[in-house]
């Protein structure tokens, strides 16, 4: 089978069309990857990106879900890692399958691994006129693309693949493209690992991703992947020496389907035939606060008391020392989701935003009872 033609340089049309015939986008994971389409996941060094990727082409390979990705029947997957030669990359699958409860002889052939013999470049950017020219490996990997028929192509990482400075939008908006044109010749989905900036990424941040803006904008799903902070490993009781045994996903961008929620994984460790020992991803849900009748009756007493000297508290976090979570922490309540469910019941029970003149007659936002406590503080506007 050779290569589809190149197709030509613009499409048009000025036709009259029935929605009901467009055609439905090809999900080969809804909100994941997509046939014609690249998908970009941006984390920092050790955050899980490879053990993520192996766990998302077990799944696809099983046709089984693997926490929100959720493969549309078995598909068949090909992986090309430069940083990793075949012993560990049959590693981290030997581990990844024991999450899944299967061998490799259950893939049933839909895995190929592949590695560069030496340089791992596909795409070279000549410096001097900006040109894209696709390398010999590039050409190798088509082949095996056109023979082995993949549905998903996963590259990793995405700064060993193409020899563009970084930080220019146009070079790697040339890479990108060239990577969005694998995906439509062939009708695959294009997977790129990549890494985030140095420093504290904020989850979801399509701007810690590192390197030019155009790799975000030229890909058309974005995730980031965040090890567990050090405030986060407080807030659910996770012992500080554990926190790097957790990551979390979140959504940066995606042009065909609605944002997801932060999906949270764990590395777990597996001993192998050959008695090594290697970790595998698995997911992991944070632990959900229970609050109690109690808990939500005494919450509310203190908030009628207000804080030492009766300043009022309040539902803004902006409000630092005043914020009510810090209540719900002193009552062990650590959790996002526990700290929303007291709100919404103090919310319900009558307790709501009133603006109070302060101690210099300024004027902010305090949480009031039913009964009007805390009564120590002059309300505005009755």
């Amino acid at each position: 089978m050779e290569p589809p033609d190149k197709p030509p340089a613009i499409w048009f049309s000025n036709e009259e069309w029935d929605e009901a015939d467009i055609p439905r986008r090809d999900w080969l994971a809804k909100g994941y990857f997509m046939r014609g389409a690249v998908t970009l996941v941006a984390g920092a060094g050790s955050a899980g990106k490879s053990s993520l990727a192996k766990a998302w082409a077990v799944a696809c390979a099983l046709g089984v879900p693997f926490s929100g990705f959720k493969p549309m029947g078995r598909l068949r997957v090909l992986t090309f890692n430069v940083e990793d030669d075949l012993p560990e990359e049959r590693r981290r699958l030997s581990a990844t399958l024991r999450e899944f409860g299967a061998t490799p002889r259950d893939l049933e052939g839909n895995i190929t691994i592949v590695g560069p013999s030496d340089v791992g470049t596909l795409v070279h950017r000549d410096p001097m006129t900006g040109k894209i020219q696709l390398s010999e490996t590039m050409a190798a990997l088509e082949a095996l693309i056109v023979e082995f028929k993949p549905d998903v192509v996963m590259l990793d990482p995405l700064v060993e693949l193409h020899t563009s400075e970084e930080n220019d939008n146009t070079g790697l908006r040339l890479v990108i493209a060239a990577f969005r044109s694998l995906a439509q010749r062939y009708d695959i989905s294009v997977v790129l690992f990549h890494h985030t900036r140095k420093g504290t990424t904020i989850p979801g941040d399509p701007d810690a991703i590192r390197g030019a803006g155009a790799i975000v904008g030229a890909a058309r799903m974005v995730f980031t992947l965040c090890v567990m902070t050090d405030d986060e490993a407080a807030a659910l009781s996770i012992p500080p020496g554990q926190r790097r045994n957790y990551f979390r996903l979140d959504s940066a961008k995606s042009n065909y389907a609605p944002t997801n929620d932060a999906e949270w994984f764990e590395r777990i460790p597996y001993e192998l035939a050959n008695g090594e020992t290697v970790p595998a991803t698995r997911p992991w849900s944070p632990p959900k606060d229970v609050v109690t009748e109690n808990e939500i009756l005494t919450i509310e007493r203190l908030v009628s008391d207000g804080m030492p000297g009766g300043v009022p508290f309040s539902f803004d976090t902006r409000a630092k020392d005043r914020w009510i979570g810090h209540l719900c922490h002193a009552s062990n309540i650590r959790t996002d989701d526990g700290i929303k469910l007291v709100i919404q019941r103090l919310k319900a029970d009558g307790f709501a935003h009133a603006d109070f003149a302060t101690a210099s007659r300024n004027t902010a936002k305090g949480i009031r009872a039913p009964n009007g406590a805390p009564a120590t503080v002059e309300w505005v506007n009755g």
